[in-house]
């Protein structure tokens, strides 16, 4: 029955065009859509290529993945909230250390174990790991990872 039908609308269709009914559609200007090119911008990585922190962390969960990234154990997410409350910045400091994890970066940089360590992490004053900014605070867990490398967490013994 539905082949029946579907034969007779293409016969009509075609009496239709053979008596001159049919009438080509009259098209508009064509026009092709291109979309825009994509740019991908490259997330912006800091120290040693390492991306920071995702856009929307803040406090204890940033300073979580720079210990994560950094390797540091689960134990200093208890540090640097004792330390620090999470808040890796310039007003965050006692009267030899700063940062996240309360480094006492001028002692450190006299250490001859440490002190290459933390070269290599951009840190060698304690201005360079004590501000709000994502490189700054990578720098920071970059030496607490340093730091903790060589000493463990006595490094942070006088506070627990």
């Amino acid at each position: 029955m539905i082949i029946t039908v579907i034969i007779a609308t293409i016969l009509s269709i075609l009496n239709m065009a053979a008596s001159g009914e049919l009438q080509p559609a009259e098209r508009g200007e064509q026009i092709q859509v291109v979309p825009p090119p994509t740019t991908t911008v490259p997330a912006p990585v800091g120290l040693w290529g390492v991306p920071f922190a995702p856009e929307g962390l803040t406090g204890c969960d940033e300073m979580q993945f720079y210990r994560i990234q950094w390797g540091l154990p689960v134990e200093f997410d208890r540090i640097g909230y004792r330390e620090s409350r999470c808040i890796n910045a310039d007003h965050v400091k006692t009267f030899c250390c700063h940062g996240y994890w309360q480094m006492y970066t001028s002692l450190h940089l006299r250490d001859h174990r440490l002190a290459p360590m933390l070269a290599a992490c951009g840190v060698t004053h304690h201005n360079d790991l004590n501000s709000d900014t994502p490189i700054e605070k990578q720098k920071q867990a970059c030496a607490a990872s340093a730091l903790w490398s060589v000493v463990g967490t006595d490094g942070w013994v006088a506070t627990r």
